[in-house]
């Protein structure tokens, strides 16, 4: 199978889409960073360590796939491991959490605000961000994203011993998310300051399917809030990403005022259009296991043209992708048919209004 050639570059299309003008293809989306090297013979495990590993793979998704994302993500753990949480590095599979760098809540009087010069992995990531701004920064936005504070505050003393000092030590577990906000916003700042790149935000542990609505309204939303209020002072807006299911909280999610929000296949981005698509832009949200990885390039199709259908003329724009992370194993061929069938259906796009792909159908 042949990738559909595309008239405009990412950059170009990006500024277009934002202004209301028409582009050739609705914004498209593969969040294959830390799963994808397989696809090229580097295991996932030396990626992590290289800066050249990290620039070939983002190079060769580029052109392999023409999505307009591009740049490594700082995931859920690069923060966490630069301020001290031991990670597992297994040679064909993502990172995994080994040690908490806390014990205790008490272990945070003991802990310094991150330095992206000098710690963990951030000057190998570094490295690979000035690469690729020098070679595709003309024609490509290039970005990141990371676990947002609520996230980082779990992974930092471990989820069960977080989780019950919510309900057992809550000033201490403010004082820890207060710690991460910090944390993640100095990360972001820096970064952008010195890269000139913006960053998305995650929080798989915000949804309904680990956080019960009382825990989410008073340790949750205070400080996704307080994060996305400064950053927005530097890199102007702030996307964030919550696996699972969040139905229940949306209104409190579009209230901590993000710009945009990307759901899992669970939900459904047409009724999230119909409740706030005059707030948010809308991100999502083919199933990236039945469909992306293991669906038929049929079944691709129809599963593209679905969510374009469902959320292609939101107010505030949409950006088809995945509605998590594209899963390690997924063939190029079905990635190829995935940006074919965005190509096809999303032909024509415009903020606001359903592609010509699917209106000329």
């Amino acid at each position: 199978m042949e990738l559909v050639k595309l008239e405009m570059t990412p950059k170009e299309r990006k500024i277009a889409y934002a202004r209301g003008e028409e582009v050739d293809r609705i914004p498209t989306s593969l969040s294959a960073g830390e799963t994808a090297p397989p696809l090229y013979g580097i295991s996932i495990r030396d990626y992590y360590f290289s800066a050249d590993a990290m620039v070939e793979v983002e190079s060769r998704l580029a052109e392999d796939f023409q999505a307009d994302n591009m740049g490594m993500g700082l995931g859920l753990r690069t923060l966490v491991e630069a301020l001290g949480t031991k990670l597992e590095y297994p040679e064909h599979s993502v990172s995994y959490i080994e040690k908490p760098a806390l014990e205790t809540f008490d272990d945070l009087d003991h802990m310094e605000l991150i330095n992206v010069e000098k710690d963990g992995r951030f000057p190998i990531i570094i490295e690979a961000f000035e690469r690729l701004q020098e070679k595709y920064g003309k024609e490509r936005g290039i970005g990141s994203g990371l676990a947002g504070p609520f996230t980082t505050a779990a992974s930092l003393i471990g989820t069960e011993t977080f989780l019950k000092g919510t309900v057992k030590h809550k000033e201490q577990a403010h004082k820890l998310l207060q710690y991460s906000t910090d944390c993640v916003v100095k990360c972001c700042e820096d970064l952008h300051r010195k890269l000139g790149i913006g960053f998305t935000l995650s929080e798989p542990m915000g949804s309904r399917d680990l956080l019960s609505k009382r825990q989410f309204k008073e340790f949750f939303v205070p400080y996704i809030k307080q994060a996305v209020e400064r950053m927005n002072k530097f890199q102007g807006s702030t996307g964030i990403h919550i696996c699972g299911h969040t139905r229940d909280r949306w209104e409190e999610v579009i209230g901590t005022g993000i710009s945009g929000f990307w759901v899992d296949n669970c939900e459904s981005i047409q009724e999230l259009k119909e409740c706030y698509g005059d707030k948010v832009a809308i991100s999502g949200n083919v199933p990236p296991v039945d469909i992306l990885k293991n669906g038929t390039f049929e079944e691709i199709d129809q599963a593209i043209k679905k969510c374009i259908i469902e959320a292609g003329d939101n107010p505030r724009g949409y950006n088809l992708c995945p509605g998590c992370t594209t899963p390690i194993d997924t063939t190029k061929e079905n990635m190829i048919a995935f940006m074919n069938a965005a190509a096809k259906y999303g032909r024509g796009a415009r903020k606001g209004r359903m592609p010509r792909g699917i209106t000329e159908l």
